[in-house]
């Protein structure tokens, strides 16, 4: 597993931990304040938009703002 791999599985992870019912949706930013002692903001940033081009997370925008979300989590619209 490459190092870029292995930051995206610990992304995946990390949304995993952290993701609770009425708690899906995180901010760029929590993401990366999350990993900040292991690995540098530019690298999390990556490899956080790598996940979103493999399908793992999505964007969720509210209008106004732009979270992400695990796509197993993503809010199914109603018909």
């Amino acid at each position: 597993m490459s190092g870029n791999e292995e930051l995206q599985q610990k992304v995946v992870d990390w949304f995993n931990r952290n993701s609770h019912e009425g708690r899906t949706k995180f901010y760029l930013k929590d993401v990366v304040k999350g990993l900040i002692d292991e690995y540098e903001k530019r690298e999390t940033q990556k490899a956080v938009n790598d996940c979103t081009v493999a399908g793992t997370l999505m964007y969720y925008s509210t209008g106004s703002t732009t979270m992400l979300v695990l796509t197993e989590n993503f809010p199914k619209s109603v018909t």
